[in-house]
């Protein structure tokens, strides 16, 4: 069983340790050393894990033309099916990581699972998010108060 659950990201919170777990799971379970590496490196104003509203989360990666990060829609379509396999198990999948460290606040790790939380009816879910830019850090505290 992993130890990058929901519950042990919720734990690093509570402990002030979130940072420390974000890293461990880009640099392990996540696969992600670049954001890792990113995410140590830049300077941001705020950072929590909070429920977040899916539809307020935007995609900068997948199958489409027009994404950032294009992606083959078979590898796609079958990572997202692994995830909804995972969530019809009862599951609690990993927090999705969303910054602004680019082009206004977007996931940038968590893409698959968040379309598998779509898929399967949710309409929010536990969110890491690194800001750096006030205007953002607003909006997004204003998202959370529609949850």
């Amino acid at each position: 069983m992993s130890k990058f659950t929901l519950e042990s990201a919720i734990e690093a919170k509570n402990k002030r340790g979130l940072h420390q777990w974000v890293i461990e799971y880009l640099n392990d379970e996540g696969s992600n050393k670049k954001l890792s590496k990113i995410l140590t490196e830049e300077k941001y104003i705020w950072m929590d894990l909070v429920e977040y509203p899916l539809n307020q989360l935007k995609r900068v990666m997948g199958p489409e033309k027009k994404m950032l990060f294009h992606e083959d829609f078979k590898k796609w379509d079958r990572r997202i099916e692994h995830f909804i396999r995972c969530i019809n198990k009862g599951e609690l999948l990993p927090p999705i990581i969303a910054t602004d460290f680019w082009n206004g606040v977007h996931i940038s790790d968590g893409t698959h699972r968040f379309e598998a939380l779509k898929k399967t009816g949710h309409k929010k879910y536990w969110t890491i998010f690194y800001v750096k830019n006030e205007n953002n850090k607003q909006g997004v505290l204003s998202n959370i108060s529609k949850v």
